[in-house]
């Protein structure tokens, strides 16, 4: 009687744990999102898209294993959604998160770091390569440009449009993340103690600061170091 009583018990205390988890995992995400700001919407009409891809996407968020959910990436407010069974949700970036598309491969981390302009900025930046002390990153930025009339009846009506620009790398030492040098000599003063090692590889390798697949190679390269 007793042993019947345990075999029958499993699936329940399974199913109830399994419940439990995704309870846990929803009250997560609950504490840890914000409402969409919804700026696309009231520009159905604009050309182009805010979205790095529409499409959401399956990905996973490290701190929650396995379990895979819908998301995409809104550049223009950068916000990273979230679609649940019954809404969408963005993620508060001032909350820590890394996150990976599965059929990309595509990581991004919510990181404080400093842009061009001197600002304090946090959000969420993609990561291109990393190891323990260093990482290059990438802030992938949609602007919005509204709609501009003929002034004359000459020259013709621009519609709104949303537009991708140039994307701005980072670098990561420790726990500072600034804006990456695109000149060599200010490149290599970032590791002194291999600067002349760097000098070597780039001008061999004839690496430009301004290429993302070079900068993967060049920062594959200094983890060896």
């Amino acid at each position: 009687m007793v042993t019947f009583f345990i075999i029958c018990s499993v699936p329940y205390v399974c199913n109830a744990q399994i419940d439990y988890n995704q309870r846990n995992t929803q009250a997560s995400l609950d504490v840890m999102q914000y409402s969409i700001k919804n700026n696309h919407n009231s520009n159905k009409n604009a050309k182009g898209s805010p979205f790095i891809n529409e499409t959401f996407e399956v990905l996973k968020f490290k701190k929650f294993g396995n379990k895979v959910f819908s998301g995409r990436y809104d550049a223009n407010l950068g916000e990273m959604q979230i679609r649940r069974e019954n809404d969408t949700i963005a993620l508060n970036a001032n909350e820590n998160f890394e996150i990976t598309f599965v059929s990309s491969n595509k990581t991004y981390k919510t990181l404080s770091y400093i842009d061009n302009d001197g600002i304090s900025k946090r959000g969420f930046l993609v990561v291109l390569n990393e190891t323990d002390s260093i990482a290059l990153l990438k802030e992938e930025v949609i602007k919005f440009h509204e709609e501009k009339p003929s002034t004359n009846g000459y020259d013709k009506a621009k519609p709104a449009e949303y537009k991708r620009v140039k994307d701005t790398y980072y670098y990561k030492i420790g726990e500072h993340v600034s804006v990456l040098p695109q000149k060599r000599k200010e490149f290599t003063k970032l590791f002194p103690e291999h600067s002349r090692k760097l000098e070597v590889f780039i001008k061999k390798n004839k690496i430009s600061l301004k290429k993302e697949d070079d900068l993967i190679s060049l920062f594959k390269h200094i983890g060896t170091l």
